[in-house]
């Protein structure tokens, strides 16, 4: 069986409170796809990735308040940013346009659901597959309002950063997201 520190960390956690409340440990190896997490739509209107796991659609730049849509979308997976992953860390979810954004740079962008630029409270640090990987490529980074979006059809979208669309510098990679069905 194979545990990641974290993994480890958990595992000893749970010990504990079994053996204080008198309880039998058993232990089973984790499942790699446990790591991902699903609910992740394209908007056919801002061409962005957003999440769609929760009971709001969001803020759409496209659409105000009437939020994203998962019209045409696949179901995509994230992997988590743990120790077994080796991508490209610090996308984050935005609790208020529920759009997936990158914190790696010294701006939060900019939110369409207002001032103040992307929220990074409540969410995990995701990773994803740069240049290579299984999923479906053409994902691109927006330097404008650093959400991630959907460059393959030949539109830029809506960006809540520039009345153009969005904008991919050359140093954007090409991002591989997995996608499943639903």
């Amino acid at each position: 069986m194979e545990l990641t520190r974290r993994g480890v960390i958990r595992l000893a956690g749970a010990a504990g409170l079994a053996a204080a409340a008198g309880a039998v440990v058993s232990v089973a190896s984790a499942s790699p796809a446990l790591a991902d997490q699903g609910s992740w739509r394209w908007c056919r209107f801002c061409q962005g990735l957003w999440f769609s796991g929760n009971p709001t659609l969001g803020v759409c730049p496209a659409r105000g308040t009437a939020g994203h849509s998962s019209a045409g979308s696949g179901n995509y997976s994230l992997p988590s940013g743990d120790d077994s992953f080796h991508g490209q860390l610090w996308w984050i979810w935005c609790s208020r346009c529920q759009g997936l954004w990158f914190s790696g740079n010294d701006t939060r962008g900019v939110c369409p659901a207002g001032p103040g630029g992307h929220e990074f409270v409540g969410s995990g640090v995701y990773a994803l597959n740069v240049d290579n990987g299984d999923g479906q490529a053409n994902w691109r980074w927006c330097q404008n309002c650093q959400g991630l979006w959907f460059a393959a059809n030949g539109t830029g979208g809506v960006c809540p950063g520039r009345p153009a669309g969005h904008v991919f510098p050359p140093g954007s990679g090409n991002y591989h997201i997995g996608i499943g069905r639903g």
